[in-house]
């Protein structure tokens, strides 16, 4: 499994510098950096993603950007070309949840015994505005895309990372 650089190599140059211009312009909110920042219980998180796809760009800018806040917040990445290969995993419930699930971006956590999905495609908000406004679905994939929620991306991700296990 790779680490943040390392996952920028899985596309070409084009997509890796659309990655990290994205990632370098997330500024987050000092209340969501002060709850990073607090962490204490170490988190261990599996992400799915190519940097070649639009919709894992803008969700691994903010995971990595709200990761690189506290040492207890543990990323790997895991390529489309990876997702079948056992000897990336740490166990095979891992490897299985990775096969099972086929959607980019997806985050695991695989902090304890069990491998659970908290991020498949699209964020949960996001699935939820479309499901109200069907009609918009391809203008809110569209702002989705161009960073206009990621106040939202923000939101839900810090969520995550802060969920009490």
């Amino acid at each position: 499994m790779a680490h943040f650089y390392e996952y920028l190599e899985f596309s070409n140059d084009e997509d890796r510098e659309n990655q990290l211009e994205v990632y370098v312009e997330v500024r987050l909110e000092p209340e969501t950096e002060d709850k990073l920042k607090a962490l204490s219980v170490q988190g261990d998180w599996l992400v799915m993603a190519e940097p070649h796809c639009p919709d894992c760009v803008e969700v691994v800018a903010y995971f990595q950007r709200m990761a690189k806040l506290n040492p207890n917040i543990k990323v790997e990445y895991i390529s489309c070309k990876e997702a079948q290969q056992e000897k990336k995993f740490n166990n095979d419930e891992q490897l299985q949840a990775v096969i099972s699930e086929q959607k980019f971006p997806t985050i695991f956590d695989v902090s304890g015994d069990k491998t659970e999905i908290v991020l498949s495609e699209f964020p949960q908000f996001l699935k939820v505005k479309i499901n109200a406004q069907p009609e918009k679905t391809d203008e809110l994939i569209a702002d989705f895309r161009m960073g206009k929620l990621g106040k939202e991306v923000e939101k839900e991700l810090l969520a995550v990372l802060t969920k009490v296990k």
